[in-house]
């Protein structure tokens, strides 16, 4: 059980740094979670959760073994497995609050090395880039998250002694996370934690909730009057009028492949590359439509999560991904009357809230719930329901 922890632990450190050692902890800690579930009376109990997600697999390997197209869908499949295995398996372990705090800890911290990194490369690169994440829009989707969510600790938890040493140290974390998405140029990122942001705030029983409201307004004004590089792109954009930076286009190519694979099993998981002029142009001509190259623009990313589902998986898979999305703001929204009572409760409700923001509102304009923010987004999911169960629902005791 300690090797599982500790297996855990070690991937969240390693997740936003390196990419071998995160890959090793995170097999790791499933086969040794999975052991360790198989082994309990409870491991052919399944609930509501465990058909979500037997949900999704099933789509997943019907929309691989049946695809439209061929080429990467078997290591598309790969990917995903791993994934919403480690995503299902953590939501159905049981550890202690002591872990589980340590756990929601440990991913804001373990950022704070790379990110102070990536800001130092920052000029040389031209834009801000978390080491093994990715470059802008990953970057700022998994900054996004773990920026919300220590926001919502800082909210949410009071501790019991040397609270003015609490609340300067995470003040100053999330006043760096929040720097950080200034000048990472990711819009839906930034607007992504600007919505998290005031919603927290207002839901919470923070004593100062107005001054934090005013010093969010105000700094977001003085931002955009400054020009910071994520209001610059965007007003770059929307001068050189390409507000969606090509994406109204890459739709299009988009919508054309629904129309013509998502009544089936979709075109496969990451075998969106392969969705050329050659399969686009013929169909808008037999429709008989004129074809016009300069309205659409071809990629190997939908870069929107709803239309990814659609247009890989077709409507079944797109069904999947919709029971998992309602079948987690369902959890968030009906435990909001609960705010106040259990502090734990509250900072743990405020990060699986966050990991559905960034998933959903990011969702939008690109394709969330993958790699390393895919995997941080269900870890917060993951944690809320585990915590829900055992210490509200209390449906065991048996914690590690």
């Amino acid at each position: 059980m300690h090797y599982e922890i500790a297996s855990l632990m070690l991937m969240l450190i390693f997740l936003p740094s390196f990419e071998a050692p995160k890959n090793l902890f995170l097999a790791i800690y499933v086969v040794l979670s999975l052991t360790r579930q198989y082994k309990t009376s409870r491991f052919l109990i399944f609930e509501k959760i465990d058909y979500v997600f037997l949900f999704l697999f099933v789509t997943a390997i019907l929309s691989t073994i049946f695809a439209s197209l061929h080429g990467h869908e078997w290591k598309g499949f790969k990917s995903f497995f791993t994934i919403f295995t480690f995503g299902w398996i953590f939501a159905r372990s049981q550890y202690s609050q002591d872990t589980i705090k340590g756990l929601f800890l440990t991913p804001i911290l373990s950022i704070i090395p790379p990110l102070l990194i990536g800001l130092y490369t920052f000029k040389a690169l031209g834009f801000l880039k978390i080491h093994s994440i990715g470059f802008v829009n990953a970057s700022g989707l998994y900054l996004t998250l773990v920026a919300s969510v220590a926001l919502g600790y800082f909210l949410f938890f009071k501790p019991s002694k040397n609270q003015f040493m609490h609340y300067l140290s995470w003040g100053l974390f999330i006043s760096l996370f929040y720097f950080s998405l200034f000048i990472a140029s990711s819009r839906s990122a930034f607007l992504c934690f600007v919505i998290a942001a005031f919603t927290l705030i207002f839901l919470s029983k923070f004593k100062f909730k107005k001054i934090l409201l005013s010093l969010l307004a105000i700094s977001l004004c003085a931002s955009f009057a400054l020009k910071a590089p994520v209001f610059e792109k965007h007003i770059r954009d929307v001068k050189d009028n390409n507000t969606l930076a090509y994406r109204d286009k890459l739709w299009n190519v988009s919508m054309e492949s629904i129309r013509l694979f998502s009544g089936k099993f979709g075109i496969g998981i990451d075998n969106y590359i392969f969705v050329g002029e050659g399969i686009v142009k013929p169909a808008v001509e037999a429709r008989g439509e004129f074809y016009d190259a300069n309205n659409y623009f071809y990629s190997s990313l939908t870069h929107n999560v709803y239309l990814s589902f659609l247009v890989e998986r077709g409507f079944l898979g797109f069904f999947s991904l919709m029971t998992l999305l309602v079948f987690w703001a369902a959890q968030i929204f009906r435990n909001i009357k609960r705010l106040g009572l259990d502090q734990h409760h509250d900072y743990l409700w405020a990060g699986s809230l966050s990991g559905l923001f960034s998933v959903t509102i990011v969702g939008f304009v690109h394709t969330t719930l993958v790699h390393e923010p895919g995997v941080l987004a269900l870890f917060f999911f993951g944690l809320y329901e585990m915590y829900t169960k055992f210490y509200i629902n209390k449906k065991s005791l048996n914690v590690i």
